[in-house]
């Protein structure tokens, strides 16, 4: 058909127009051939107009021609803080704060601050009182078969600092003494019971217990795996990230954002700092203390992963740097760091983790750009010290984390309210974290907090986001520009058009939001969503072996089979029963469906497809950056929604727009696009790409090599290589630039530089 021909000849146009961009000859060679040094340079020393090349405006060649400023030694305070905060929490140097780990808060860490594994009686009456454990003092649940199933009902032995569950017995946790120090660890910490898969479904002498569903005697019977040290049966290791091994009670590395930088210890997510040192990561010491080396070699798995931060060193690493410099709050820990301590399955709320013998994964969260973003401003050059040097903030709040594995999982936490939908907790949080800023540090008063960046992953982005934060940048998912906005959600939980009124908020909270648009394109950007490597490992663009086009247009994804009409706008319900309707798989080779419908590898099948799909969901949709790294022509059904980067890249000259109303001629439209029109799509997508990909931070870029190497690898690739002199080619040329320059986070620090003198 004429779309694969044409694309086949036109894929190769566009890798080389990338091989160019990362400035390396299409020589055949494999990534592996060229030093690390090599690629590096090649790609950062490629011509300007071709780094620049698809860009709106002047911010790319702005950014790259700025004068340098010097790069200042890092200033170190010196404010102590009350009683050591009780030899648990760690003390902020420059204000004299505690920061306080879970269990712990006030001002020198010494009030006790409890999550116990609870199923809590409540008054039916809007929840007016206060939780009632029903975990007693030896933290043993008070009778397995009362009350109802909640999530963290514990069936053994309660840590009620962070709401985990342990075994009872030979093989359970015993707790510290009640007299012992303050962050005594207990005496045996003990075997994990986090799932409730994984508890009694019956007490001993038979009487069902709500929620469980082992058969009592594989978890506390004879051999069960409470009791003997090789049971029978073997609980699910699904958390805490910190335990790890055949029966989840082997020490693991857990995910601090930077690694603690090597002058700490990561208690998941919390960095309890070395003598002296100080700040989310421990990047920084006391002043008068001489600097210590980084104790990251130590531990390669973190090493490979994170380095320790460039501004925190002595001597300067260069005498110059480029701006943005971005100052990150280190924020009362109940906003980041608890948040993390809190969430109990690993692979959630982060968007990297450990598993078994401390081997890095990479998440597919799809909101991972929330931990992505801090750790790599935490060890990028952009990250100063010093506050009055800095052209923004960055508020690294965890929304994401406490919506989903932290909220509803105990009594605790909450912000002001226990009712009402998910996004009220976020929006209290956020309300609180200004006042907290602003409480604590003189900045956010100096330009109205229009130099505060605010990330908002979540499915509708910023659309709830309180007016108090209405001049900050606004980094987003959700791209939508009207300014009367109503929630087009279909999950209840979400809706933040729906008022809430309760006995610790009875004005509501609707009036805390409303009149502004989730989005402005003259002050935010629109940036790309989290996506692992593995996420788009058959890429040709990554060196996969190109294959023909043979999908025409590709969607895989929910459907909204058992959705309400809000869902996508009715888009992807629309286009969904026009192709099962009239078999456009088999007439057209359209593919469109859930898993069910449309069976296979993922990345794989993008790869071979023409034209994706770009629909709403809930809200803001993945599917523009899954088809761009795949070099699929993004086909974009969204009404008054800005895609990804659109305000920074001209995407009409690599993405099709069809107004909702026309979604049913999609294909009509599709077929009648001429064929010098999609030759110069995959070009310019062969320009961009990689800006739409996190790729930057250490871990991230020896993945992508590797990838890359093992791609090449494929004999097919190689027979692709060989065929690359011939008009018959049909296949794109591998990108051999290194994957560590211009990423998304690179484009973000490059649009944030133009935007400085609106920030003032």
């Amino acid at each position: 058909m004429w779309y694969a021909r044409l694309f086949f000849s036109v894929l190769n146009v566009a890798l080389c127009l990338v091989c160019v961009l990362a400035g390396i000859e299409n020589d055949g060679l494999t990534s592996s051939h060229l030093s690390q040094e090599r690629k590096v340079a090649l790609t950062e020393n490629a011509p300007l107009s071709l780094r620049c090349s698809s860009i709106k405006g002047s911010w790319c060649l702005d950014f790259h021609q700025q004068k340098e400023v010097p790069w200042r030694t890092a200033p170190r305070g010196a404010v102590e803080c009350p009683d050591n905060c009780n030899n648990v929490g760690r003390c902020n140097y420059d204000t004299g704060y505690c920061d306080c780990p879970v269990g712990w808060s006030g001002p020198a860490c010494k009030t006790r601050q409890k999550r116990p594994c609870t199923n809590t009686f409540r008054s039916p009456e809007d929840n007016r009182t206060e939780p009632t454990s029903h975990i007693g003092p030896d933290k043993r649940d008070l009778n397995w078969t009362e009350m109802g199933l909640t999530p963290s009902r514990c069936y053994g032995i309660c840590d009620d600092d962070f709401g985990l569950c342990y075994c009872d017995g030979p093989m359970g946790r015993i707790p510290a003494p009640d007299d012992a120090p303050p962050g005594t660890p207990p005496i045996r910490r003990g075997r994990p019971l986090i799932n409730l898969h994984d508890m009694p479904n019956t007490t001993y002498d038979g009487k069902p217990v709500p929620g469980g569903a082992q058969p009592y005697d594989n978890v506390y019977g004879p051999e069960g795996y409470c009791n003997v040290t090789n049971p029978k049966w073997i609980a699910g290791c699904g958390g805490p990230e910190d335990l790890n091994g055949k029966y989840c009670d082997e020490p693991n590395e857990s995910f601090c954002p930077g690694g603690c930088s090597g002058h700490g210890t990561c208690n998941l997510g919390f960095c309890k700092c070395d003598e002296g040192y100080y700040g989310h990561d421990c990047a920084r010491r006391k002043a008068g203390l001489p600097l210590l080396p980084s104790r990251l070699g130590h531990f390669p798995w973190v090493a490979n992963q994170v380095h320790e931060p460039l501004a925190a060193m002595e001597p300067v690493p260069k005498l110059t740097r480029k701006r943005p410099l971005v100052y990150v709050y280190d924020l009362e820990p109940m906003y980041q760091s608890k948040l993390l301590q809190y969430r109990l399955a690993s692979g959630w709320c982060t968007h990297r983790y450990y598993v078994k013998e401390n081997e890095t994964r990479f998440s597919e969260w799809c909101y991972g750009v929330e931990s992505a973003l801090h750790e790599y401003l935490l060890i990028s050059e952009h990250r100063t010290f010093d506050p009055e040097e800095a052209d923004y903030f960055y508020v690294p709040y965890y929304g994401t984390c406490m919506i989903w594995p932290v909220l509803h999982w105990a009594d605790f936490p909450y912000f002001h309210t226990t009712g009402g939908p998910r996004i009220l907790q976020v929006i209290n949080m956020l309300v609180e974290i200004v006042e907290w800023i602003d409480k604590m540090y003189p900045f956010w008063r100096r330009r109205g907090g229009r130099d505060h960046i605010f990330l908002f992953p979540h499915d509708e982005g910023a659309c709830w986001a309180p007016n108090v934060l209405v001049n900050a940048t606004w980094l987003t998912h959700w791209g939508r520009t009207d300014l009367d906005h109503e929630s087009k959600t279909s999950f209840e939980a979400d809706n933040y058009t729906k008022d809430y009124v309760g006995w610790r908020q009875p004005e509501g909270f609707v009036k805390l939001i409303s009149g502004h648009p989730c989005y402005d394109p003259v002050k935010d950007l629109v940036v790309p969503i989290w996506r692992p490597p593995q996420h788009y490992w058959r890429s040709p663009l990554l060196s996969a072996p190109a294959k023909p086009r043979d999908i025409f247009l590709f969607f895989r994804g929910d459907v909204g089979k058992r959705r309400t009409i809000l869902y996508s706008r009715g888009v992807r319900q629309k286009i969904y029963k026009l192709a099962k309707d009239n078999d456009w798989a088999v007439k057209y080779r359209v593919l469109i469906g859930d898993g069910s419908d449309v069976p296979g590898d993922y990345s794989d099948m993008l790869s071979r497809s023409l034209f994706c799909l770009v629909a709403t969901g809930d809200g803001w949709s993945a599917r523009t950056e899954d088809a761009v790294l795949h070099g699929c022509i993004p086909v974009v059904i969204i009404d008054g929604v800005h895609i990804k980067f659109e305000t920074v890249f001209n995407v009409d000259e690599f993405a099709i727009r069809i107004p909702e109303a026309n979604a049913s001629h999609i294909l009509e439209i599709l077929q009648a696009i001429p064929e010098a029109k999609v030759r110069s799509m995959q070009a310019h997508l062969g320009r961009v790409w990689h800006r739409y990909r996190y790729a930057n931070l250490p871990g991230l870029a020896s993945e992508l090599r590797r990838h890359m190497a093992s791609n090449f690898a494929d004999p097919l690739s190689r027979e692709a290589a060989d065929l690359s002199a011939s008009k018959e080619v049909r296949l794109p040329r591998p990108f051999k630039g290194d994957p560590a320059v211009d990423d998304a986070f690179a484009t973000i620090m490059q649009w944030l530089y133009s935007r400085i003198p609106f920030t003032r």
